[in-house]
């Protein structure tokens, strides 16, 4: 009965699809990474002066046009200023005047030798500081009036006003944010890559985005130099192609994802998924044929699945470079059972 029951565990002339083992110190695994959407142009806009807001022309969600003006400043100081220095202006150049006929009259009494030359230095002197003080005038007038320009604060580009941050009759100092604003036509996607996957990547290359289930067309066109010290990424960032059909209804804050591979530090090897049946305690088993003793003996070995793809599958555990591993037909083998003549039908490594 012991003959009958050892007879039984030997599979002559078997015919069996197996594989040669490959150890590997790594393996690489597509990782799915995410961004949002900005606009590839935004800002805060905000006067270069202090004062009281007069006037708002544009609301929030508004498409505004570059040069349109967006919102004044009480301009009743610099409108009283304005006068006084048209004043000054004005004394200056009489002053001016009255000194340029002066020096002519000195310039004939001199030639006359009616008035020591002394006397026409000084009135030439006189006619130069009067000149000076009209041109000094005349540069204050020349500030205050791009002291008016930037009284108004105008849209530098075309696009949306996504925020609107004061309201009329609100004391603003200069450079407090009145509205955000962004373009609309060129949009970006920032996206924080891990470990060194920035190092697969290439600028100015064609990479595709997913969005919604669908696929997003894009360009990489920078990535830092440095980590972000909140995430400790890598950002990316991907200008969207213009003529995607998603563009139309695409909005800064969507979030987008890309696919990067990401290389694990782990040894093992990949396998096909046939290659696996259950084991024990979140373990898998694979089949290995063992040459050691003489005999073709199929050997279980319990191994940890690191990663599973569609097809195949990254093992780590007891398994040795060069190996035959069964990778079809497990239905049929048990372990510790002699095969003998088998015939491999199919070799392949990884």
């Amino acid at each position: 009965m012991a003959c009958a029951d050892k007879q039984a565990m030997v599979i002559e002339n078997a015919k069996g699809n197996v594989q040669v083992v490959a150890i590997q110190p790594a393996y690489t695994k597509q990782r799915k990474v995410y961004g949002l959407i900005g606009s590839a142009q935004q800002a805060n806009l905000a006067f270069e002066l202090s004062g009281v807001i007069e006037q708002t022309r544009a609301v929030e969600g508004e498409r505004v046009k570059k040069g349109q003006i967006l919102a004044t400043l009480g301009k009743q100081r610099l409108f009283a200023q304005q006068k006084e220095l048209d004043a000054v202006l004005l004394r200056a150049e009489a002053d001016a005047t009255l000194a340029s006929l002066s020096a002519k009259r000195t310039a004939e009494l001199v030639k006359k030798r009616l008035e020591p030359e002394q006397r026409l230095d000084e009135a030439k002197a006189a006619l130069d500081a009067a000149n000076a003080l009209v041109n000094e005038v005349r540069a204050k007038h020349e500030s205050l009036d791009v002291e008016l320009q930037k009284s108004s604060l105008i849209a530098p580009f075309d696009g949306q006003l996504v925020q609107q941050l004061l309201d009329s009759g609100t004391v603003v100092s200069s450079g407090q944010p009145v509205f955000s604003l962004i373009a609309e036509l060129d949009l970006e996607a920032r996206i924080g890559l891990p470990t060194q996957s920035p190092l697969a990547l290439n600028v100015g290359t064609s990479y595709e985005l997913s969005y919604d289930g669908e696929t997003l067309p894009s360009i990489l066109i920078s990535i830092a130099k440095q980590r972000n010290r909140a995430t400790r990424a890598v950002d990316a960032v991907f200008k969207i192609d213009s003529q995607a059909p998603q563009k139309s209804y695409l909005m800064p804050g969507d979030l987008v994802s890309l696919s990067v591979d990401v290389q694990i530090q782990k040894q093992g090897a990949w396998i096909p998924m046939s290659a696996l049946s259950n084991g024990v305690r979140g373990l898998w088993t694979l089949f290995i044929i063992d040459k050691s003793s003489g005999t073709q003996i199929i050997q279980p070995r319990s191994v940890s699945v690191e990663y599973m793809g569609q097809e195949r599958a990254f093992v780590s555990g007891p398994i040795a470079q060069n190996e035959l591993l069964v990778v079809s037909g497990l239905h049929r083998l048990t372990p510790n059972q002699v095969v003998q003549n088998m015939q491999v039908i199919n070799t392949a490594r990884n």
